[in-house]
């Protein structure tokens, strides 16, 4: 699926098994777990992961220069953000007006 990425190296204490049974829709943005490693699913989809989270990012975006967000080598950090932030940028995001490059270190 594109977008969707194999986040390794998750803390061994977090580890979980995938699920003994799927879930048929899990939404868009979705952070979840399973085994060592974490993913953000990119678009609605079945999945058998941990959900844990939401993003308000998306992890594919056709109307982005480089639709997918994160590449093979980059490395995460997941930061806790309140309702009115995640709004906010869930907003900027669904009408195409965040600046992606203010998510990115050097």
């Amino acid at each position: 699926m594109p977008g969707l990425a194999y986040i390794a190296g998750l803390d061994q204490s977090l580890y979980l098994p995938r699920r003994p049974e799927p879930r048929v829709r899990v939404p868009r943005s979705s952070v979840a777990i399973a085994m060592d490693m974490t993913t953000i699913y990119p678009f609605e989809s079945p999945g058998g992961w941990h959900l844990i989270g939401r993003t308000p990012l998306w992890m594919f975006d056709q109307r982005r220069e480089q639709p997918v967000f994160l590449a093979p080598g980059d490395s995460l950090t997941f930061q806790r953000v309140d309702r009115k932030t995640y709004d906010r940028i869930a907003r900027q995001v669904e009408t195409g007006t965040l600046d992606w490059s203010t998510l990115v270190k050097a």
